[in-house]
This record gives structure tokens, C-alpha cells and sequence, in this order.
């Protein structure tokens, strides 16, 4: 026996092998394995909340790009909308403006047309009062030296005269 001779006990020997083996299997089941599901767990967990990240940062682009598109149409209906107000506003003023016009030309036609009605009225009565100024004139001479009838005809003659101009 050798063994005994360099100091080994083969049943001490034997021993140590079956209590290693105990240990060994103890700690596999306590601890190791747990230890190798834990870890297997929160892989699967980081692997997950990776790919998860990465569905939210594509959901986000996503999200960005219909977002910009958005802005984009409507910044773009926005501009139509005052190109198509500026245009509207454009033939409003000039409707507006020919409005203004024609009731300007209007406004000036009444007006000519009342200061020659004034001229014709002040012509009439200026007329009017130059013949019953004539009239009155020629009576006072005529009456001092001319008969009633000659100065009826005198009168009547002067008078169409005088009306006619």
C-alpha cells in the first residue's frame, strides 16, 4: 500500500472524494443553478427591454416622420388659404373701388345736374324779374306820352322780346 506509505489513508481518502462530491452537488443545486436561472432570467429581461427600446425608437421615427408630414401639409394649406384670402381680398377691393367710382361719377352727375338746375331756376327768375323790371319801366314812359292801346302793343312786343332771349 503504498499510499499509506506517502501518508494517504485511502479511506480518509475516499471520504474527501464522496464529501466533495456531496458539496459539489449541494452547491449545483443551491446555488448554482438558481444563480444560472437568475442570470438566464435577467438576460432574457435585458433582451427584451432592448428590442422593446429599439420597437419604440422605430414607433418614434414613425411618429416623427407622420409628425413632420403633418406640419408640412399644413404649413402648406396654411399658405393656400392666404393666397386664396389675398385673392379674394384683391377683387374685393376692386369691386370696392369700382363701387367708390361709380357712386363718385354719380355724386358728380347729381351735382351738375342740381347747379344746372339752379342756373336754369336763377336764369327764369332773373328773366322774370328783368321783364317785371322792362315792363314796369316801359309803363312809366309810356303812360306819360303814349295812348292805352298803342302801349299795350309796345308792351306785348317788348315782352316776347325780352322772353325770347
Amino acid at each position: 500500500m503504498h499510499m499509506e506509505a506517502l501518508g494517504i489513508e485511502p479511506k480518509l481518502l475516499l471520504a474527501q472524494v464522496v464529501n466533495f462530491f456531496i458539496i459539489v452537488v449541494v452547491l449545483n443545486v443551491l446555488l448554482y443553478k438558481p444563480i444560472l436561472l437568475m442570470l438566464e432570467k435577467r438576460k432574457k429581461e435585458i433582451r427584451e427591454g432592448l428590442e422593446y427600446t429599439e420597437k419604440m425608437r422605430k414607433e418614434n421615427e414613425v411618429i416623427e416622420l407622420k409628425k413632420a408630414k403633418i406640419i408640412a401639409d399644413s404649413r402648406k394649406e396654411g399658405q393656400q388659404i392666404i393666397q386664396e384670402a389675398q385673392k379674394l381680398a384683391k377683387v374685393e377691393e376692386k369691386h370696392i373701388v369700382e363701387e367708390a367710382r361709380i357712386a363718385a361719377e354719380e355724386i358728380i352727375e347729381k351735382g351738375k345736374l342740381t347747379a344746372r338746375q339752379e342756373r336754369e331756376s336763377m336764369l327764369k327768375a332773373v328773366r322774370k324779374d328783368a321783364v317785371l323790371l322792362a315792363v314796369s319801366m316801359a309803363k312809366r314812359l309810356l303812360s306819360e306820352s303814349v295812348s292805352a292801346d298803342l302801349q299795350h302793343k309796345i308792351l306785348s312786343k317788348t315782352i316776347k322780346q325780352i322772353e325770347s332771349v
